[in-house]
């Protein structure tokens, strides 16, 4: 019976041992103030529209009046435009968000699941916004000036838009790669988590609000290299760099009427033409780098009685836990303190009680 009792021992803990030396579950979650992420974001609005004089008989008379082509005609007429609004946004702030990682040590192999980073963590990015004219040969008066076709016009706007709710959400599987590092313990990590971009850009010109324009689903591959250092109470430290490819996109907008702006334009006095612009947004164009440090602390899932990690309470796990017991592991001492008593027990059944989430 006592020999039946020893082997039982020894088998149990044989399995604990290779269930915990193979295979472990981590959760991880990103150190807020150790961890950074730098965004920079150009963002091209393609219009269309015309401007007009801002000459207005009753209550501009002494306004700009524009006619187009070279020798102009009479009265102030409109003057057919392509416009380019321009905005570009740079950033550094500190991104929050988590991810599971099943470690499989002995086969050199990890899986990473629900990988989220919120890279913005409720800060948001202010935006400068420029408009570039372009349009044919037209003429002013009142100043008299002629500004001909093929140059277009550049005017700074300042700034007048933000971006916000920048989020990478993992979208398919991930597997990571296992080399052994420098420290006990410790592992380089390599691998490439596909995944999606959601990030809302909002911008405006002078005198109207700022429309917003989310863009959404955009597909993403995130190739991350770092350290995992697994300690001996269980718990882990990871650090990653990540550097996607520049994320670009286009998207085409239709039934958007921008109020109506008006502008100055230069001549080569001190005078200034007043002009009213009229735009429609046709599509907006979107280039993103993004860069990622992440240091983040992993403990194991909050189900401390689930040892042999199959996600069920049963009598399997009460025999690991009596095999790691008896061989004095680590993974017994539940109450944390280096000592093998009864309070262990205590402790584990209590959580064995409590059961999973």
């Amino acid at each position: 019976m006592v020999r039946r009792l020893k082997i039982r021992t020894v088998v149990c803990a044989l399995v604990f041992s290779a269930g915990f030396a193979t295979a472990q579950d981590l959760e991880f979650v990103i150190d807020v103030g150790a961890s950074s992420a730098s965004i920079s974001a150009a963002t091209d609005v393609d219009a269309s529209g015309f401007l007009i004089g801002d000459y207005d008989q009753d209550t501009n008379p002494d306004g700009t009046q524009t006619r187009p082509g070279l020798f102009g005609g009479s009265g102030n007429q409109p003057v057919d435009t392509l416009t380019v609004l321009e905005s570009s946004t740079t950033l550094d702030a500190m991104p929050a968000g988590g991810m599971r990682i099943s470690l499989d040590v002995l086969g050199g192999t990890g899986e990473i699941e629900g990988f989220m980073i919120d890279l913005l963590n409720g800060d948001s990015a202010s935006t400068d916004l420029s408009v570039t004219i372009g349009f044919d040969t037209f003429r002013t008066f009142d100043p008299g000036f002629l500004y001909l076709g093929g140059v277009p016009i550049t005017i700074p706007l300042g700034e007048v838009g933000r971006i916000s709710g920048v989020t990478l959400n993992q979208s398919g599987e991930a597997l990571i790669v296992l080399a052994p590092a420098d420290l006990p313990e410790a592992f380089e990590v390599t691998g490439v988590i596909p995944a999606t971009l959601d990030m809302t850009v909002a911008f405006g010109l002078p005198g109207g609000e700022p429309t917003a324009f989310p863009i959404e689903d955009l597909p993403v591959l995130v190739p991350i290299t770092g350290q995992l250092e697994v300690f001996g109470d269980a718990n882990a430290s990871l650090m990653l760099s990540a550097a996607p490819d520049p994320i670009v996109n286009e998207i085409p907008i239709e039934g958007v009427e921008l109020p109506e702006i008006p502008f100055e334009l230069p001549t080569l006095g001190e005078e200034t033409a007043g002009v009213l612009f009229t735009l429609s947004p046709q599509s907006i164009a979107f280039e993103a780098s993004i860069g990622l440090t992440i240091n983040a602390l992993g403990a194991p899932p909050a189900c401390p009685a689930d040892l042999t990690g199959d996600g069920v309470l049963d009598f399997f796990d009460v025999s690991v836990f009596l095999g790691a017991y008896t061989a004095m592991d680590p993974a017994a001492d539940f109450d944390g303190n280096g000592v093998f008593d009864f309070f262990d027990v205590s402790a584990f059944l209590s959580a064995f009680s409590a059961g999973c989430p």
